[in-house]
């Protein structure tokens, strides 16, 4: 078995028992996922080397007499495959993941065909912080980070320096440096000065473990 089919046996297994009443004619939860992950591909679009932005709203056009096999709890199950599939690839959805179901008397019973909303030129990053299972948003500029009261993200942990680290963000590029720390400032596990962060980028200070995200605000045209 290729690796390709181990992986497509995943999916068929881990969403394919409330598919078990379908017989081989009809429209199976594997080829819905596969036509949305194909249409993501093809829809990439390329910001620069770390950032690849794929539309969130996908229309999947469905046989009329396939339209009321998909189920929400099908349709929820194929949009966490979809989701782990974006994020596998490193992909940022111009927002969050929406899938509609649509019946369309062109489309040939157990075949489906998928279509998404455009994205705008306009796109607007957001850069955060995640620590302690919270997402803390970072302004534009310099954010302080440290024990003290007086960082904009203060942390209580006695390994941190009153103002251990500082990110600046002008809108397209973040970075990081250390503040002169005691215990110095790690990113991926290489202790660093001043480094250009990257979305999914791990930072640990002091006894602390942060996580850089960028997410994307970008307007769509359906």
């Amino acid at each position: 078995m290729s690796f390709l089919d181990k992986v497509e046996k995943r999916i068929e297994t881990s969403i394919g028992s409330v598919f078990a009443r379908f017989s081989k004619a009809e429209l199976q939860p594997v080829e819905i996922t596969q036509a949305i992950r194909s249409t993501m591909d093809q829809a990439a679009a390329a910001l620069d080397r770390d950032r690849v932005l794929v539309p969130h709203l996908y229309k999947v056009l469905v046989a009329p007499t396939d339209f009321p096999r998909v189920t929400p709890g099908i349709l929820s199950a194929v949009q966490l495959e979809v989701a782990k599939y974006a994020a596998k690839q490193g992909y940022r959805l111009a927002s969050n993941l929406e899938l509609q179901v649509v019946p369309d008397q062109h489309v040939p019973r157990g075949q489906v065909k998928v279509g998404y909303a455009v994205i705008n030129q306009s796109v607007n990053w957001v850069p955060a912080l995640i620590v302690g299972g919270k997402r803390i948003s970072l302004k534009t500029g310099v954010t302080t980070v440290g024990r003290d009261e007086s960082s904009d993200i203060a942390v209580d942990d006695r390994g941190l320096s009153r103002i251990h680290f500082e990110i600046a963000w002008n809108g397209e590029v973040a970075a990081i440096r250390d503040r002169q720390s005691t215990n110095g400032t790690f990113v991926d596990d290489a202790r660093i000065s001043e480094v250009v962060l990257r979305s999914g980028h791990v930072i640990k200070a002091g006894r602390s473990e942060f996580e850089f995200e960028l997410s994307a605000n970008a307007q769509v045209n359906g």
